[in-house]
Order: C-alpha cells, then structure tokens, then sequence
C-alpha cells in the first residue's frame, strides 16, 4: 500500500510541474492533457479547458504526487492551505529548492540552522503552495 498526495490548480499545473522539477528533481512519470482525454472518448470538448492538465504524475524520489488543473474549487484552496513537508539529505538540496520556490514567491521563515536540525525553512511558491523544507541529522 502507499499513500498518493493530490495537488489541486486552476491552470496551473504545466508550469508546476516544471517548477518542481527543477526545486526537487522530481520527474514526471505522467501527464495527459484535457485535449488527451477528449481524444480517448473520457470527456466532451470545450475549448476553454483543451490545454489544461486532466492527470499527471510526478514523483518525488519514490513518493508519487498527482497534479491536475480540473478538480473542483475547494481542492484547489486545500492544496493552498496544506503545509508539504520535504526532507532532504543535505543542506545544498534544501538551499536550491528554497532559492527556486521563493524566487516569485513568499518566504514564511527563512532558512534556519536550529540545534535539533541541520536547517529548515518555509516558503509559498508561486502558486501560493506552501512548502517546508528541512534537513534532519
């Protein structure tokens, strides 16, 4: 069994999941377009949602997360309100992630060097998606 995080946007996505790339090093596994999904019969056409993303999968290391512009307006506001928690392996990977989300965004604490962690931080990217981001020993 595993856990499957879902991210919610309204448009959004493609430009996303590039962002996380780069932050995290994530690599898209899956992505279909509303476009796909007219094509395969599994939805009517309308043409103000042709380039939105109806599914995609992204994984962080072995976690999978799964990102879409479509779902309604209150999973849109949830994937803003939750705090996603990343632990990295070293500092220099907490360091480029927080330098990319920021970059355009909101720093909520600043990088740190606690006594009880090697360094933590948190940041609201772009999107308005909030990130905390931190090393353990």
């Amino acid at each position: 069994m595993k856990m499957i995080q879902q991210l919610c946007f309204s448009g959004e996505t493609e430009e996303a999941l590039k962002e996380y790339k780069r932050a995290f090093g994530c690599t898209v596994r899956s992505l279909l377009y509303y476009s796909d999904a007219v094509k395969h019969g599994w939805e009517q056409p309308d043409a103000a949602k042709e380039s939105m993303v109806y599914h995609s999968e992204i994984m962080f290391g072995d976690q999978e997360v799964r990102m879409n512009d479509l779902s309604d307006e209150e999973n849109v506001k949830l994937t803003k309100k939750v705090t996603h928690i990343i632990g990295f392996d070293s500092e220099e990977e907490v360091e480029k992630a927080f330098s990319v989300l920021s970059d355009g965004g909101e720093v909520i604490r600043p990088l740190e060097r606690p006594p009880y962690m090697v360094i933590i931080g948190t940041v609201k990217d772009r999107f308005r998606v909030q990130w905390e981001l931190m090393c353990d020993f």
